[in-house]
């Protein structure tokens, strides 16, 4: 029988790489990356790697697969079909599983995430061995604690940001939306609740549970909400988790089950594990998706942690611009480096940010996508590829996290390129143009996310035959179609957001207090070009975080 393992070790073993290293969007999904991770078919003759065409280039030209042995899944959104033109892709994973085997059966890892197997279920015929439980204990939590503590590092990083701000012109007011008090991560979950129709919401990705208990995450701990009470499920073994123990049980899921007030759960089906999806099941409880909802529960209050969020964009916009004009410095010089040369400067221009600025919280990458134009046009992790005269752009996309005791409190998202050609440069500045002059300055109070993108796509209009006169566009695909399929920005709640999107099917309305990217990537021939800028709407305007002054 075939079967399907979703293991990291064993991807490591077989593979060469680390998924959360060398596969850009496994970094990103800071809350579903088990949902974007490959997954290893098997057969009784074969042995396919299973991934998302987005990592087409991280796999082949990153970690040196063979593309023999890599079946692709859910078609990468290019404007140069050129890099696509000869892989295959199937719609979606079990479209590729369905062709692989037919009207047999497969077995599914159970740790292979919910969504998997809710995705399965009706294509073919997939079978789930449970493996053995193991006993767990159960804390309560202090809601008010939480608050408390989270008000508490908050004021200590407005002094940061209004020091951080206080030299930029463009900034001057954004210090009067700084706040330590307002909070809604729990008087915020009964509407959560509500739109779901759940009695209780089971927290088990990284940046959910940091964001419901205020304390570091492990692997298989969990948090549960019940309306006015919020526990904690954690292994036997586990001794150091804050709260008042209220008993033991055999299994996460016999706790769940005791502790969750009806049938009804919600459930991180991009994150958590089809073996506790099915235990539930099995037992008469109704899950309920909800990783798209609590992203944007995350999302919606990000203003909460404004002078956080502050810090990151500076810290961002500081060390890659310093990047860049290192970079140009160096090529001008004659010099030749490579990717990951270029991602040690980069990191060391943020370690002097973090000096000079005397930051007292822990600034680390959070995702890095960088690469030369010559070794790729797909997003992905820097590597070896030397970078020297004969390159004519690099983009350096990147983010950092703002950590504090081992929780993540902010996330940025921002994106320069080095351009080497007339041509580069001038598309470059044109596409500048158009996140600074025509997207930002239009996200109000009231616009909703996918209007934007058609204003967005509107404009690009204008431009296109000027990026075809200079060689950065042809005419091989349906522009407005294919760049209808991703995003012009999006919002940041602890990562980059894929509940609330600038991009058509998204109706978020944007409010006053809401935080995120504009960005327009431009893949084609021999530039892969990315600009992208932080933006905050605030009180009386909205901001660009991520412009320098000087």
């Amino acid at each position: 029988m075939a079967r399907i393992i979703f293991d990291p070790e064993v991807l490591t073993e077989r593979y060469g790489f680390v998924a959360r290293e060398r596969l850009l969007f496994a970094a990103i999904r800071r809350d579903s990356h088990p949902f974007v991770t490959p997954l290893i078919f098997e057969s009784d003759d074969a042995e396919v790697l299973l991934a998302r065409q987005q990592d087409q280039g991280n796999l082949i030209t990153g970690a040196g697969i063979d593309a023999d042995r890599i079946r692709f899944y859910e078609p990468w959104v290019t404007i140069d079909p050129r890099p696509v033109a000869d892989v295959p892709a199937a719609a979606n994973l079990a479209a590729l599983v369905k062709d692989l085997v037919g009207d047999e059966s497969v077995d599914l890892d159970p740790r292979a995430p919910y969504t998997h197997f809710l995705k399965l279920t009706g294509e073919v015929d997939v079978r789930v061995t449970l493996p053995d439980e193991r006993p767990v204990q159960v804390f309560e939590v202090d809601q008010s604690a939480v608050l408390d503590r989270m008000a508490r590092w908050r004021g200590t990083a407005i002094p940061v940001a209004e020091r951080l701000i206080a030299t930029e012109a463009h900034l001057s007011g954004l210090e009067r939306d700084l706040t330590a008090d307002a909070d809604t991560r729990f008087s915020a979950l009964p509407e959560v609740g509500e739109q779901l129709g759940v009695e209780a919401i089971l927290f088990s990705s990284t940046p959910n549970f940091t964001e419901v208990t205020g304390t570091p995450h492990r692997p298989g701990t969990l948090a549960l909400w019940v309306g006015d009470r919020l526990f904690v499920i954690a292994d036997a073994q586990t001794r150091d988790v804050v709260g008042t123990p209220i008993g033991t049980f055999p299994s996460p899921s016999a706790a769940i089950l005791d502790l969750a007030p009806g049938a009804r759960i919600a459930f991180e089906e991009q994150w958590e594990s089809a073996a506790l999806g099915l235990r539930l099941t099995d037992a008469g409880s109704v899950l309920v998706s909800a990783s798209r909802a609590l992203g944007s529960w995350r999302d919606e209050r990000d203003s909460e942690d404004l002078a956080f969020q502050i810090i990151a964009a500076r810290a961002s916009t500081t060390a890659i611009e310093q990047t860049v004009d290192w970079s140009h410095e160096q090529l001008d010089a004659g010099a030749a480096f490579t990717e990951n040369e270029l991602y040690a400067r980069y990191l060391a221009f943020l370690d002097g940010f973090r000096g000079d600025q005397s930051i007292p919280f822990g600034i680390e990458p959070y995702f890095t996508n960088l690469h030369s134009s010559q070794r790729m046009l797909f997003p992905g992790p820097p590597t070896d590829f030397v970078i020297d005269e004969s390159t004519t752009c690099v983009q350096l996309d990147a983010g950092v996290q703002v950590v504090v005791d081992g929780v993540v409190v902010a996330t940025s998202d921002m994106a320069r390129s080095v351009l080497r050609t007339s041509e580069g440069r001038e598309a470059y500045e044109t596409l500048t143009r158009v996140v600074r002059d025509e997207i930002i300055p239009h996200l109000r109070p009231g616009v909703v996310c996918e209007d934007v993108h058609a204003r967005t796509l509107a404009h690009l209009a204008t431009v296109r035959p000027r990026m075809q006169e200079i060689g950065l566009l042809g005419d091989e695909v349906d522009f407005d179609a294919e760049y209808s399929k991703r995003n012009v920005g999006h919002l940041m709640g602890k990562q980059e957001s894929f509940a609330n999107e600038l991009r058509p099917g998204y109706r978020f309305v944007l409010r006053e207090g809401s935080y995120g990217a504009a960005e327009i990537p431009w893949r084609y021939d021999r530039h892969a070009i990315g600009t992208e800028d932080l933006w905050y709407i605030g009180a009386d305007r909205t901001y660009n975080l991520t412009l320098r002054d000087h």
